[in-house]
């Protein structure tokens, strides 16, 4: 994918993008969240339906050929026959601080190719208005001001102290992991989504460490934006992240800048 395919992609997924923010934030500002429980005993409420449907309609009518596996729609695997790429798509991630009012959450797609990488992303903050989009070997964020080049972050200084970011359910396996592999922390930061994933792009956490199940739908778009300004999303072993058209979870990992 090239720069010129990369922003084709955003253009053309922006309005959909914009069109799911509005619902979400109608059920956020309302708080009737009409809140049910899946059968992995996490919750899933109007917003992400809401989210789904759009979501779902809009990519399938603008890519007729790409198929779509969203969170809530787990098909697994879904085939892809002679097709060379599927949407990743989390319509809500981090349903559990939208229902708790936190404002941590986020509208994620990502663009797989049948090999398992990710291609492209693009990840919204409705609270913030803000969206990251990032592949094609660059990454911007868009916002009421504009675009906003991301990138290319910066080498870590060998030994240098790190900012971390975490989910909140997970200190202390975290904090284990830091002093295993001897990470001079600085400063913890915190939240319930794939916002994490945009603050490495944009330089702000150095380190992302993901000790808890995660899914397909969750990382891939982050993966496509960090991995577009020159950082990486490993398993623990030091293998990228790949995705299959399934639902499926993924193995830890770390997001960071490169150095780390």
């Amino acid at each position: 994918m090239n720069e010129e395919e990369r922003n084709r992609l955003a253009d053309l997924v922006y309005p959909i993008i914009l069109e799911a923010r509005s619902a979400v934030l109608k059920v956020y500002r309302s708080g009737s969240f009409d809140t049910q429980e899946k059968s992995d005993h996490s919750p899933v409420t109007a917003a992400d339906r809401a989210s789904h449907q759009i979501l779902t309609a809009g990519l399938s009518g603008v890519f007729p050929d790409i198929p779509v596996i969203s969170e809530e729609a787990q098909e697994s695997p879904l085939p892809l026959g002679d097709r060379e790429r599927f949407w990743l798509v989390d319509p809500l991630d981090g349903t559990k601080e939208f229902v708790r009012q936190s404002g941590e959450f986020t509208i994620n797609v990502g663009l797989v190719d049948r090999s398992g990488r990710p291609l492209w992303g693009l990840v919204d903050v409705p609270l913030s208005g803000a969206t990251y989009v990032g592949g094609g070997g660059g990454a911007f964020r868009r916002d009421a001001s504009g675009d906003t080049r991301l990138g290319p972050l910066q080498p870590a200084v060998p030994g240098q102290d790190a900012v971390v970011a975490l989910s909140r359910s997970h200190q202390g396996a975290a904090d284990d992991w830091l002093r295993e592999h001897h990470v001079k922390v600085r400063r913890l930061v915190y939240s319930g989504s794939a916002v994490k994933f945009c603050w490495t792009a944009e330089g702000r956490v150095d380190l992302y460490v993901r000790l808890l199940p995660t899914m397909g739908w969750d990382t891939a778009a982050g993966q496509a934006i960090v991995e577009s300004v020159g950082g990486h999303v490993h398993t623990m072993d030091g293998v990228p992240l790949t995705y299959e058209p399934a639902a499926r979870k993924n193995p830890h990992f770390v997001a960071a800048r490169p150095g780390f």
